[in-house]
């Protein structure tokens, strides 16, 4: 065994079980920024569709939920970096899941892009079924929030509560959400759910106690 390994393994016996290695700060810094970036960019993105009838701005709108999906891969890659040591099995899940769903608003996102295509309204068709796979990715997201045993319980509550509202918005089962953009109202409990997970995320990332 190199004198490297046994510094290594001792480095890792000494540190506390609560303890957040580099690598991880780093995730939750890349991952937080991604998500708040993200949550910002979806409202104007999002209002851009009202006055999708413009080509021109039909397809800004479209470029915009492109690098929104594009962001949801980083998040969902720090968060999977953070809790695949403690619950690498839903975690895995997680990021399956949020990938998924960037797979799907990318797609959706295409008919906004694409000439020709069906235009906002396509688009909030593939959106809905999008936002379901959102949803499921914000319950498996509290299970390997909780499975990690290292996440405060109100990020876990809040994230399951955001999850849960999120799929019974975008199912159509209840919760008369207030549209604040309009055909957005299922987006409301996502964006709150996200806002949990990015307050875990910087309390993480910028805690210089953790180390």
């Amino acid at each position: 065994m190199t004198t490297t390994t046994t510094r290594q393994l001792s480095a890792s016996a000494t540190r506390p079980p609560d303890a957040v290695a580099a690598r991880e700060r780093h995730a939750a810094r890349l991952a937080g920024v991604a998500l708040a970036v993200l949550t910002v960019l979806s409202v104007p993105v999002t209002a851009l569709l009202d006055t999708a009838d413009h080509p021109s701005v039909r397809a800004l709108a479209g470029a915009g939920f492109v690098a929104v999906a594009a962001l949801e891969v980083v998040v969902g890659w720090g968060l999977y970096v953070l809790l695949r040591d403690r619950a690498h099995s839903p975690a895995y899940a997680a990021l399956v899941s949020r990938g998924g769903y960037a797979v799907l608003l990318t797609a959706a996102a295409g008919r906004l892009l694409w000439p020709g295509g069906d235009g906002v309204a396509g688009f909030r068709a593939d959106w809905s079924l999008a936002l379901v796979v959102l949803g499921v990715h914000l319950l498996v997201t509290t299970t390997a929030l909780w499975s990690a045993r290292r996440v405060p319980g109100p990020v876990v509550v809040g994230t399951a509560v955001a999850g849960t509202a999120s799929l019974l918005a975008a199912t159509g089962r209840g919760l008369p959400l207030p549209d604040v953009l309009p055909g957005a109202g299922a987006l409301l409990p996502v964006v709150l759910g996200e806002v949990v997970l990015l307050a875990w995320l910087a309390m993480v990332g910028w805690d210089d106690d953790s180390r």
